[in-house]
């Protein structure tokens, strides 16, 4: 009789065993789906139509690189355009622009993208140094970009 309740108590502590094993299991699983849920770098924009208004002193333009050869090397421009948040614009015209001669400005997106990105490729067959002014629906960023055609 005892080799029996020994066996019933072995099986019992046995199935605790598996239960406890599965709790964690899903507990584990939960946590990592709520870190990444909470951690997801996934970028959103907001569309025009939300009435997100435009943070010029957010927004931002870099060039990559700085300096190129003259005929035929192009310079990337990116411009992001954020709202007071720092969250990206959507379907906003972005015009890209300098008062000197000589560029070819290539618009490969202009309209800006759900991060809020609008995408510029800049060429030059006359040397010199550039200052690149950005516009977002007709208003002038403050920020400039300085490349350089050798």
């Amino acid at each position: 009789m005892n080799e029996k309740l020994n066996y019933r108590k072995d099986r019992t502590g046995l199935y605790f065993s598996i239960f406890a094993v599965l709790l964690l299991i899903l507990f584990l699983i939960l946590s990592i789906y709520l870190v990444k849920l909470k951690t997801d770098v996934t970028p959103s924009a907001k569309g025009p139509s939300i009435g997100s208004i435009i943070s010029l002193e957010n927004s931002y333009i870099f060039a990559s690189p700085v300096r190129a050869s003259v005929g035929g090397e192009l310079i990337r421009i990116t411009v992001f355009v954020l709202d007071q948040e720092g969250n990206g614009i959507f379907d906003r015209q972005v015009e890209l622009g300098n008062q000197d001669s000589g560029l070819d400005i290539k618009g490969l997106q202009s309209l800006t993208d759900e991060t809020g990105k609008a995408i510029f490729d800049v060429a030059s067959s006359v040397g010199g140094v550039y200052f690149l002014e950005t516009s977002v629906d007709g208003e002038l960023l403050p920020q400039r970009v300085k490349i350089t055609f050798d």
